[in-house]
């Protein structure tokens, strides 16, 4: 492989990431948006809030719990996607190489017979059973 083509592949994989990235960010927003939307739909007087400083870092400490939970699985969500990427490009890579190498191939031997029993192992099994 030339460096011309590895550097293709690995700018392929840095553009995927990036791909990846904007979509974990997108759901991680949609998510974290419609928690907070949930949650200030609960308050019954916005003025509760900014009059009382309690309320707001109630609030605050219920909503951390789930948006942390989101940021852990969005990025989880991105680093798989990422190794997935990555895994699938450079398998294509390795068989578009072997392609076109000419390299054959050596198919996968049979597995050997199993062993067959002489009529010695018979008899001192037998007398050992009896």
């Amino acid at each position: 492989m030339n460096w011309s083509k590895a550097f293709w592949k690995g700018f392929l994989i840095f553009l995927w990431t990036v791909l990846w990235s904007i979509v974990g960010l997108l759901v991680f927003f949609l998510l974290s948006s419609s928690l907070l939307a949930g949650m200030l739909s609960i308050i019954e007087d916005p003025q509760e809030i900014i009059n009382n400083p309690e309320i707001a870092s109630q609030l605050a400490m219920q909503f951390i719990g789930p948006i942390m939970l989101i940021t852990i699985l969005v990025t989880a969500f991105v680093g798989i996607a990422t190794y997935a990427t990555l895994v699938k490009i450079i398998s294509e890579t390795v068989a578009e190489e072997i392609k076109s190498s000419n390299i054959k191939v050596l198919p996968i031997p049979p597995p050997p017979p199993p062993p067959i029993p002489n009529a010695k192992d018979d008899v001192a099994n037998r007398e050992k059973g009896a």
